[in-house]
C-alpha cells in the first residue's frame, strides 16, 4: 500500500492538500485493515459490481459508512457510475479522500463526513454498504442503510447486498487444539487456589466468534431469519423464531452456531465475521436423528444485542424439558 498509509504526515504528496494525523491512520488500520484483508467479502462485492455493470453505468451511487472508500472506487472504476457519494462518520473519511485522489477518481467519487441522517443527499440509484456484522446484526450499519433507503433511494433502485440469511445449527468442540473453553470451568474454579467461577458464568453468557469447520456441525442448518433490505423494517431487527435441529451424527453438542449468507457458513471461505457460537450450559449428547427444539429470541439495542435461547431435547441419554439460556453481545466481540 502507498506511503499515504504509513502515518508519515511530514511528506504529503504534491497536490494533496489534506494533512492527516498519525492517530487517524492508526484508527484506519485498527478498524479497516481487517475489512480489506477479508478477501472473500471484498472480492465478492467487486464481482457483484462487475456482474451488474449495466446497473452501475451512468448511475448515482451512495456508499454508506464507506471506511476506506474501496466500494465507492470500484463503483466508479469497475461499474462506470457517473457519480459516487461515499459517506463516513469518522475521521477515517480523510484517508478515504486521500485514496480517492491517489487513484485519480475524485472527478467521480465524493467523500462526505457525517451520518446519513444528518446530510443533505440527492436521490440515488444504488446504495452500497458493508452493513453486516457478527451474527449478522452486531456492530453493523443496518439502521444507517435503512435510513438511506427511506431518505434517498429512487423507486426501483438497488441495494448491495440486498439480502442476507441467518442460520442456526448445533456444533461440537472448536477445531482449535487449544480450545479455551474445553476445560474452562476447571480453569476458573482452580485459578491459583482461588475460585473465580463467576467469571465462568459470565463467559457462558457471552457469544464467541470462531472459525468452525463444516465437520463440526452436528445438525442440519435451519433458516432463522431472512433480511430483505428493500422491505426490512426497523421493528424487524428484534425477533423471536422457533427452531428444530435434527442431529446428523453422534457427538456432544457444545454450542449453538450461527452463520449468515453473504456468507459465513462453515462450508464457505472464512470472513471477518467468522461464525457466532453460543455456549451450551452442559454438553448435550446427541445421536443420529435426535431433535433439539426450541425458540431463538434476539433484542437489538443501540450498543448491544440480547439473546434468549430456550431449548428442549429428549433421547436415551438425557432429557431436558425446557432450558433457557441468556447471552449478551457487547463491546468488542470475543474471538478465539
Amino acid at each position: 500500500m502507498e506511503s499515504a498509509l504509513t502515518g508519515n504526515t511530514e511528506h504529503q504528496e504534491e497536490g494533496d492538500p489534506e494533512e492527516i494525523s498519525p492517530d487517524v491512520y492508526a484508527e484506519f488500520l485498527q478498524r479497516h485493515e481487517i475489512v480489506l484483508r477479508d478477501e472473500a467479502t471484498m472480492l465478492g462485492f467487486k464481482a457483484a459490481i462487475e456482474a451488474n455493470a449495466e446497473l452501475f453505468r451512468g448511475a448515482t451511487v451512495l456508499e454508506v459508512n464507506c471506511g476506506s472508500g474501496i466500494l465507492a472506487m470500484w463503483a466508479a472504476e469497475k461499474g462506470g457510475a457517473a457519480r459516487v457519494i461515499a459517506v463516513e462518520p469518522s475521521d477515517v473519511c480523510r484517508v478515504a479522500r486521500q485514496l480517492v485522489r491517489r487513484n485519480r477518481l475524485e472527478h467521480v467519487v465524493e467523500v462526505l463526513q457525517g451520518h446519513v441522517e444528518q446530510l443533505e443527499l440527492p436521490p440515488v440509484d444504488i446504495i452500497m454498504s458493508k452493513w453486516m456484522g457478527a451474527c449478522l446484526m452486531y456492530s453493523s450499519a443496518l439502521e444507517d442503510v435503512l435510513h438511506a433507503r427511506d431518505k434517498c433511494l429512487k423507486p426501483g433502485g438497488c441495494i448491495f447486498p440486498a439480502q442476507a440469511n441467518l442460520y442456526m445449527a448445533a456444533a461440537d468442540q472448536s477445531r482449535h487444539p487449544e480450545d479455551k473453553f474445553a476445560s474452562q470451568l476447571q480453569y476458573w474454579t482452580r485459578y491459583s487456589g482461588l475460585n473465580l467461577a463467576r467469571a465462568f458464568d459470565i463467559a457462558q453468557q457471552t457469544p464467541l466468534l470462531s472459525i468452525m469447520d463444516v465437520n463440526q456441525m452436528l445438525t442440519q442448518r435451519q433458516l432463522l431469519q431472512r433480511f430483505d433490505m428493500h422491505t426490512l423494517g426497523r421493528h424487524q431487527l428484534s425477533f423471536t423464531v422457533p427452531f428444530k435441529l435434527r442431529s446428523l451424527r453422534q457427538s456432544l453438542a457444545k454450542y449453538f452456531e450461527q452463520g449468515i449468507r453473504v456468507s459465513t457458513s462453515p462450508s464457505a471461505p472464512s470472513t471477518q465475521w467468522k461464525q457466532t457460537l453460543f455456549p451450551i450450559d452442559a454438553h448435550l449428547p446427541l445421536c443420529v436423528g435426535d431433535v433439539v427444539a426450541g425458540q431463538f429470541r434476539v433484542q437489538r439495542h443501540p450498543r448491544h444485542l440480547d439473546f434468549d435461547i430456550a431449548w428442549s431435547c429428549h433421547n436415551k441419554q438425557t432429557s431436558v424439558e425446557w432450558h433457557t439460556q441468556i447471552y449478551r453481545m457487547q463491546g468488542e466481540a470475543t474471538v478465539f
